[in-house]
């Protein structure tokens, strides 16, 4: 038996399985990690994950580089986190609608939901309605009024196609029979430009993006997809739900953040990142961060996180075949 024994060991060494592999799962991380964010600079979830990778850094004790890798709505960033070697060194920042949703929504879906697992989840925010206090609307009643007596005139404006702030907009649409221009913007950081530059006649974006302007009495907020109890802002808090003006609309919009990893990620390491981010999410550093942004942290299992896809298909399909225009 010890030939067969000694041959094994030597096979491990070569090929990288068996004690080998053990030992560089055990001692991750201890190079730089690569966080992809799917999205153009300048946005909301720019920003955030800017801290989030700085705080990163404090736990885990590597270095945690940034990279933007924009374009479709985030496939792009989601398709190079799919090619990525499964060594938990590449992981990606998307909320998970924005996977279901390319997978559900493309008539060629890029990636399936079995190309990556999760990590978990880092924050939870609804979309919400602005407006510049120039239009002097103070309620999405008023916009809805405004455009029925202006049918076509009015502007609502999007971060993307078939997307939470697309969903947004179209249900409200549709739910109270009003006929509104729907404009893209391509990205939070353009529309969040059009917004305060009053190009638009509302916005619909993700909150808290923007709130210092709200806080400020530039922007009004018009209604939300969601609770809004988790945004740092009294005021705000009891905000009309965009299902407040038509039942039909009772349906919650959000985004859920979280940390995605590629398929074949071993257990072991799976399980080291879910911790490390547990610990940045739930820590002082980002929590303080968060709160100065103006959210809560919102910290999920990476099962219960990944759980979630499925689960939005469904609600996908109930939005396309009710309230999608054509």
């Amino acid at each position: 038996m010890k030939p067969r024994i000694l041959f094994a060991a030597a096979l491990a060494a070569v090929t990288g399985f068996g004690p080998v592999a053990a030992t560089a799962a055990t001692d991750f991380p201890n190079e730089t990690i690569r966080l992809i964010v799917p999205f153009k600079p300048g946005g909301g979830t720019d920003t955030i994950s800017r801290a989030l990778a700085a705080a990163m850094e404090q736990v885990a004790g590597v270095a945690v580089i940034v990279e933007n890798v924009p374009g479709s709505n985030g496939i792009n960033g989601m398709l190079a986190l799919s090619s990525a070697d499964p060594d938990g060194y590449t992981i990606a920042i998307i909320g998970s609608s924005d996977v279901s949703g390319a997978v559900k929504l493309r008539e060629q879906a890029p990636f399936a939901i079995d190309d990556f697992t999760c990590a978990g989840a880092v924050f939870n925010t609804p979309a919400w309605v602005l407006s510049h206090k120039d239009n002097g609307l103070s309620d999405l009643g008023d916009f809805i009024e405004a455009a029925r007596a202006k049918p076509g005139e009015m502007t609502i404006g999007i971060t993307g196609k078939l997307g939470a702030t697309d969903f947004v907009a179209n249900i409200i649409a549709k739910s109270n029979d009003i006929s509104v221009n729907v404009v893209n913007f391509g990205g939070g950081g353009p529309l969040k430009k059009a917004i305060l530059a009053n190009q638009v006649n509302a916005g619909v974006i993700i909150s808290p993006v923007l709130l210092a302007d709200v806080k400020a009495g530039e922007l009004n907020v018009l209604a939300a997809a969601g609770d809004l109890s988790g945004i740092n802002y009294d005021p705000i808090k009891g905000t009309s739900h965009i299902g407040d003006y038509n039942a039909d609309a009772q349906i919650d919009v959000a985004i859920v953040r979280g940390i995605f990893m590629p398929a074949g990620v071993s257990d072991e390491v799976r399980a080291k990142m879910e911790s490390i981010l547990h610990d940045t999410v739930t820590g002082d550093t980002f929590t303080d961060f968060a709160m100065n942004f103006g959210f809560a942290p919102y910290a999920q299992s990476g099962a219960d996180y990944c759980a979630r896809l499925p689960a939005e298909i469904d609600s996908l399909t109930h939005i396309m075949d009710n309230f999608m225009t054509e």
